[in-house]
């Protein structure tokens, strides 16, 4: 049975409004502007952030550039921002200017990272001392891969959710249960999940909001339909593809992605299987109504997975082409 969700608006209806007829998100009081964004049957639109790795001495860390125009993942920046090349170590950064460069870019969505490191904490209060905050610049990161190792990926929740992020990417999802075990594991204990109930306060600071009050909100969505935490699934095995109806239909995905990088190493030789696998995840989507995502990195790409129903999108690459996509895809939004 499809499962009856407020996200259940066709989710090519975004695609085929034009510049011309633009939708205007309306009022809300939702923290978590992916959700907002979904309940209204518009397209989403997250970047690669580069890490926040440990700090250097003297009060500086290194990593990529923040979260706005700056060089791709895993590159280096001369002085004069200057591509250096991706062998070349990055230089130093200093927290506050890569926060300030983060709020300053306002076109993604999200903001797809790895980092919940004691650098990565100071990092998220520098944002909000810039004047972003999880209302304007969501994270979410994967967690690993939960049939491997339950016990490592429950840890990367609970890091994750108390750094202040909104939403959990699950790897290599291949049942259902997975889903319920770690929708069990994200949720708090008082709401019946394993959660402990104990070192919120940055994630509620990052929230804006006071401890008890971010243990109202932080619940799954849309399981319950007040919460503001999501799960992304990543659908990327031969396993995974089989039972992709099942895990479509399981009501607490928020997003299910197909991973497409990798299903060209599982289908290597036959990039027709690979393509029908993509288009099987799609189709389960659609009947279960959940947003669908791909990694999209340029124009090109972002112009034909719209057409094709896709509705949320990671911009993998942090350059001309990764920011092209972003403008294309709200253009066709009508965002």
């Amino acid at each position: 049975m499809k499962r009856s969700i407020v996200v259940c608006v066709a989710l090519v209806a975004a695609v085929s409004l034009t510049a011309s007829e633009p939708v205007t998100p309306q009022a809300t009081d939702r923290l978590n502007p992916v959700i907002a964004l979904q309940e209204q049957g518009l397209p989403v639109f997250g970047i690669t952030h580069p890490p926040i790795v440990a700090r250097q001495p003297g009060g500086r860390g290194r990593g990529g550039r923040g979260g706005g125009r700056g060089a791709a993942a895993g590159e280096a920046t001369g002085t004069a921002g200057a591509t250096v090349g991706a062998a070349t170590p990055a230089p130093p950064i200093v927290l506050s200017d890569v926060a300030k460069e983060t709020v300053a870019y306002d076109r993604a969505d999200f903001l797809y990272t790895s980092g919940t490191s004691e650098t990565f904490l100071e990092y998220l209060k520098e944002i909000k001392k810039a004047g972003g905050s999880m209302r304007t610049h969501p994270f979410s990161a994967k967690i690993g891969i939960w049939h491997s190792n339950q016990e490592r990926v429950n840890a990367a929740i609970v890091s994750q959710l108390n750094a202040g992020h909104v939403n959990v990417s699950m790897e290599a999802v291949e049942s259902a249960q997975e889903v319920r075990d770690v929708i069990k594991a994200m949720r708090l204990t008082s709401a019946g999940g394993t959660r402990p109930e104990t070192g919120l306060e940055n994630a509620a600071a990052y929230w804006g909001l006071s401890v008890d009050h971010y243990k109202q909100k932080a619940d799954v969505w849309p399981i319950n339909k007040n919460g503001e935490l999501m799960i992304s699934v990543i659908v990327e095995s031969i396993e995974g593809v089989a039972n992709v109806r099942e895990i479509a239909a399981e009501p607490g995905v928020s997003q299910m992605f197909a991973g497409y990088g990798t299903l060209g190493q599982v289908f290597r030789d036959d990039p027709e299987g690979r393509e029908k696998a993509t288009a099987q995840i799609l189709a389960a989507c659609k009947e279960f109504n959940v947003p669908c995502g791909f990694p999209a990195n340029n124009p090109a790409e972002m112009e034909q997975r719209m057409k094709e129903g896709w509705a949320v999108f990671i911009m993998q690459r942090r350059n001309e082409d990764g920011f092209g996509a972003v403008e294309t895809g709200r253009k066709l939004g009508g965002r």
